[in-house]
This record gives C-alpha cells, sequence and structure tokens, in this order.
C-alpha cells in the first residue's frame, strides 16, 4: 500500500472514496495518530487520484460528475486555484521567489540584493566588503541562511528553478505534508547556501537550484528504498541533474551567458536531498510494510 494524504479532522472522505471506488481505484482508509489516511495499492493510478482530490478540495459537489472519460477536463474545471491549495507551501515559496525577482530587478538592484544576500555588503572603489556567517548570526540575522534562495539573476535561471520547484515540490508536498516537506525544503536551503557561502567565501550567490537539487534527490531516491513510493524522477532525468552538475564545474554555463554557477549548493542540495529521503525512508518504514 502507498501513503497519499492525512486528512484533516475536518475533512470527511467518503465523498472521495466513493469517487475513487467509482474509479476502480483500489484504496483503503486508515485511521491512525487521530487522523484519517488515504492508501491506494497501485500507484500507477496516483494521476487519477491527484485529479480527484482536486476536485474534492475545489468542490466536492463535481465528483458527481466526474466520469473516467471527463476527470482531467473537470479537474481543469475546478481552477488553478483548486490546485494551489494541495501545495500551499509550494505555491507560497514561489510567490515569494517571483517577489523577489521584481523587487530586486533579478539582481539589478544592487541595493535590494543585499537585504536578502548571505551577507550585508558594501562596493567601494570597486571592492566588496562583506561579513563572516559567524558576525551575520551574531546580528541576529539569522533570515540571511535562507533568503539567498530566493535570489535570482536571469530570466532562464528563475524560469528553469521554480519550473521544477511546481513539478517536483508539489508533488512531493501532497505526499509528504506541507509540514515536513517545508521541514525539508529549509533543510536543503540553508546547508546548501552556509556551505556555499563557506567554501566559496562570496556572498553574491542565491537562486532555488539546492532545493531543486535535494528535492530531485529525495524523489529519485524514495522508490528505491520503497517500492510502493510512486517514480516521480526517472532515471533519465536523474542523469540529465546530474551531467548537469558536472556541467557547472565548467565555464560553459557562463559562456551561454548563465553566468558563474553556485556549484557548491547544488551539489550539497543534492546530498542533503538523498540523506533526507534515507531519514525519511527509515522514520516510516512502519507505514509500508
Amino acid at each position: 500500500m502507498y501513503f497519499v494524504y492525512q486528512f484533516k479532522e475536518t475533512e470527511d472522505p467518503k465523498g472521495l472514496t466513493e469517487a475513487l471506488w467509482h474509479h476502480k481505484v483500489a484504496h483503503q482508509i486508515l485511521f491512525k495518530d487521530g487522523h484519517n489516511e488515504l492508501w491506494v495499492l497501485d500507484p500507477s493510478q496516483l494521476p487519477t487520484v491527484e485529479q480527484l482530490m482536486t476536485i474534492w478540495k475545489g468542490d466536492p459537489a463535481l465528483l458527481q460528475q466526474a466520469q473516467p472519460a471527463t476527470v482531467t477536463r473537470i479537474a481543469t474545471k475546478g481552477g488553478i486555484l483548486s490546485q494551489l491549495k494541495l501545495s500551499p507551501v509550494t505555491t507560497i515559496l514561489l510567490l515569494l521567489t517571483l517577489l523577489v525577482a521584481v523587487i530586486t530587478q533579478l539582481g539589478g538592484d544592487i541595493k535590494t540584493v543585499g537585504y536578502f544576500s548571505i551577507s550585508p555588503f558594501e562596493i567601494r572603489n570597486g571592492h566588496i566588503y562583506f561579513y563572516d556567517l559567524s558576525e551575520v548570526l551574531s546580528k541576529g540575522e539569522y533570515w540571511r541562511i535562507f533568503t539567498p534562495t530566493l535570489l535570482h539573476f536571469s530570466v532562464l535561471h528563475i524560469v528553469f528553478n521554480t519550473l521544477w520547484i511546481w513539478e517536483v515540490g508539489s508533488k512531493l508536498e501532497r505526499i509528504l505534508g506541507s509540514i515536513i516537506w517545508s521541514v525539508g525544503v529549509v533543510i536543503i536551503a540553508v546547508l546548501s547556501n552556509v556551505l556555499q557561502y563557506e567554501i566559496s567565501g562570496y556572498p553574491l550567490f542565491g537562486g532555488l537550484s539546492g532545493v531543486v537539487y535535494g528535492l530531485i534527490g529525495f524523489a529519485w531516491l524514495l522508490p528505491i528504498l520503497n517500492k510502493r513510493w510512486p517514480i516521480i524522477i526517472s532515471k533519465q532525468l536523474m542523469l540529465f541533474f546530474i551531467i548537469w552538475l558536472g556541467v557547472g564545474y565548467t565555464p560553459f554555463p557562463e559562456m551561454i551567458g548563465l553566468g558563474s554557477i553556485a556549484n557548491t549548493a547544488h551539489t550539497i542540495g543534492l546530498l542533503s536531498g538523498l540523506v533526507l529521503g534515507v531519514v525519511y525512508w527509515l522514520t516510516t518504514k512502519h507505514r509500508h510494510k
């Protein structure tokens, strides 16, 4: 059995489970730790489950209209907002990223960038002056170990990252739940940012790429550890990301206009995601027996 969703105390699973049986989705509703949980027998039916849950979250009455051939159309009719509600933290993260991109002018407003960089800095006579991480933290500016994640310096940079955060992150949030997903993202982001700064010794970096690599690593590893997990990242896609990670250590990204890449953040993000995958698997093994 594959764990899909934990219902809130105010949510009645009856309507959803009737729709799932109508669509021939074998499943069980189990009561654990004070909550009802939805478990599905066949992970390949996850797209149908997600579409029905989108309808159920948006307007349960529409479930009565949902025929097997028209689930996708009705889910779309439920609106983008209904789909966003299933992944609220992913949505908030992306909105914050877009907001920071606007107010920093994608790194063009260097003064505003300084509010989000891992260390405040000044540029005088062509030289940049900044602080050690210990000095930054001694000032109580703890947000700086996370906020570089929101900084982006080109359109291609932000488009690539936000698309992958939505594609992978939203699915993981629905599976893991918003709280666990949020904790994982913060851990990956902080480790990526701190080690990037400590190793490079330079504060002008940023982006969701470290988090993207962390989520990619987590989503790729879980189906290997637990055969009942859905495959979100294929072998071919994982190979692409590994190759691109290697390319980042060459001059090629700068040659095509992507600028200097924070390779340490990518590598640490990937390793963090893999470690978190193992930790999650070890702490939830009892659920999948």
